[in-house]
């Protein structure tokens, strides 16, 4: 993705010195002034042949290996669009992020009870570090360039406003609305899958326990970015 930075000019002429200066904006005036990138006049491809673009345009933002990995996978902005829509209904994004995915398994202080052990937070320090070496400015920037490819996708969802924006609102605070957990909760070690033991863990939506399971640092990474990201966007997630 492509760093942007927009830049505005003010020129003032001295050529009319009765003309009186106007006073400067207050803060609450700044503070409003959007931040949202303008797009930049680039051709895209179709949809369907955006891979390549989309890689060279990532590429130049990190080279975190992880992040080559998912940049390897094919249909790039369909797949990163089904992502978004899923943990915006609640749903963890498997097959879209596979490559993601840790290749150890949750490990728990005793069974088939108890609490995580912590050295398994360290397992998703791969992914959050990778979301974290790209610039949040800039991942903006490149949004707005290609926001039409992700429109285009999210139409093919079944969502015919076809308003990118939306589903980002919605998966930022679907994780937003995860309740802070401060001790390492206690699991329940099922034949296939891990269970919360508090039955008010249990009833928050999958997504929502994948990001508890994810451990408090790395939580705290991945929701600071996306907040740098959606004040980029100026997006509102309150």
């Amino acid at each position: 993705m492509i760093a942007g930075a927009l830049l505005a000019l003010w020129w003032m002429s001295r050529a009319q010195p009765d003309t009186a200066t106007p006073a400067p904006a207050p803060a609450t005036e700044v503070a409003l002034a959007p931040r949202r990138p303008q797009r930049q006049p680039i051709d895209l491809p179709a949809l369907a042949a955006s891979d390549t673009m989309l890689r060279d345009v990532v590429s130049t933002l990190s080279r975190h290996p992880l992040l080559a990995r998912l940049l390897a996978t094919r249909d790039l902005v369909r797949a990163a669009t089904l992502a978004v829509v899923q943990i915006g209904a609640g749903r963890t994004p498997v097959g879209p992020l596979a490559v993601l995915k840790p290749t150890t398994r949750l490990q728990l202080q005793s069974t088939p009870a108890g609490r995580i052990d912590p050295v398994s937070y360290t397992r998703w320090d791969g992914p959050a570090n990778a979301l974290q070496s790209v610039r949040a400015v800039e991942a903006a920037q490149v949004y707005v360039n290609v926001k039409p490819l992700f429109d285009e996708a999210y139409r093919e969802l079944g969502h015919p406003g076809g308003d990118f924006d939306e589903a980002i609102v919605k998966a930022i605070r679907t994780l937003k609305e995860t309740p802070d957990v401060t001790t390492d909760p206690i699991l329940l070690q099922r034949p296939n899958y891990f269970e919360h033991e508090d039955p008010a863990l249990r009833s928050l939506l999958p997504v929502q326990k994948q990001l508890i399971l994810m451990g408090p640092e790395n939580r705290r990474k991945i929701m600071g970015w996306l907040e740098q990201l959606a004040m980029n966007l100026d997006l509102k997630i309150d």
